[in-house]
């Protein structure tokens, strides 16, 4: 009987590819802070609906608003971190999976070899020949439950790699939400500032033509004072809507202040978004309760900032109301 075979399976230390514990510890820390970033969303809607129930003029308080930003902003960071870690255990996992692929393969060559022996023993051998099957099934056994932990390992790498694609999103989701109006749709003055000026730069790259139009929604405090705020609520959002819809997904709509509004509209004339501009003010002198707005409406000069631009077009709106 030849004795150089693989030692039985049960002799050496088997290695640990998954670091199960280490990962399932990770796990918790991550499902803590999945906790963690769910609670601050609902605080950032709790004060956000506070503030709408205060019935400020401008819909909701804007240092209320500022507050829940920077919460969603702060959440969207922390939920890009939560992503990669997930990927990170992900990605352990798939090299687990592998391993354990590995081991259970070894397991199957020490199980072959154990069948050999088997087969050489003579007939003096029937006790060997016994702790040979034994090792060969033991082999089998062990090889099939690897197999099996990476089947799982494999499972939960998918899974993990799931959970961080959402986190992107969701981080995604908290950061547009932290630059737009919740009553109007519209971007918030800081964040629309912003992406004004990376228009304008833009443009001047492109030397693409860009209109600005500044926006003033007419009797708003005389619609809160005589129908409430819920009716001066719903004319800041009807102007919004009337806007978006003349516009295109990437011209930019801003709101500047409590009835006041700027867009910015790419690559046409100052007459096309007038045209534009005056049907909308059709359209919602058609509403059941009748809306209108001021608009001043100018075009970008050359090394004109944003600043300039929205000044300008804030003169001639009041030039307009004069006349």
């Amino acid at each position: 009987m030849r004795t150089n075979g693989a030692p039985p399976p049960g002799n050496a230390p088997d290695p640990d590819p998954s670091d199960a514990q280490t990962q399932d510890d990770r796990k918790q820390t991550l499902s803590d802070s999945d906790q963690t970033l769910s609670d601050r969303d609902q605080q950032a809607s709790d004060e956000d609906q506070a503030a709408s129930d205060r019935g400020a003029d401008d819909g909701i308080d804007p240092a209320t608003h500022a507050h829940t930003a920077a919460i969603r902003d702060e959440t969207a960071k922390e939920r890009l971190e939560v992503g990669h870690s997930r990927d990170d255990i992900a990605s352990q996992r798939d090299a687990a999976a592998r391993e354990r692929d590995e081991l259970a393969a070894r397991r199957d060559r020490e199980a072959a070899i154990a069948d050999r022996e088997e087969r050489e023993l003579d007939g003096d051998g029937e006790i060997s020949a016994r702790q040979l099957r034994a090792r060969a099934e033991e082999a089998r056994r062990r090889a099939g439950l690897d197999r099996e932990r990476a089947t799982r390992d494999r499972e939960l790498a998918s899974a993990d790699r799931e959970l961080a694609a959402r986190d992107r999103d969701q981080a995604k989701q908290d950061r547009d939400q932290a630059g737009t109006d919740e009553l109007t749709g519209a971007r918030r003055r800081g964040v629309g500032l912003e992406e004004l000026q990376r228009d304008i730069n833009r443009a001047k790259r492109t030397g693409d033509s860009l209109v600005a139009a500044y926006i003033d929604v007419d009797g708003l405090k005389a619609t809160n004072d005589e129908y409430g705020h819920g009716a001066g609520d719903q004319l800041l959002r009807d102007v919004a809507e009337g806007l978006r819809d003349r516009m295109r997904s990437y011209d930019l709509l801003v709101r500047l202040g409590g009835d006041e509004f700027l867009c910015v509209l790419q690559g046409i004339t100052v007459d096309e978004a007038r045209r534009r501009l005056e049907d909308v003010r059709t359209e919602l002198s058609q509403k059941p309760i009748p809306k209108s707005f001021g608009v001043g409406l100018i075009e970008l000069r050359e090394g004109e900032n944003f600043r300039e631009l929205i000044d300008r077009a804030d003169q001639d709106l009041l030039a307009n109301r004069t006349r």
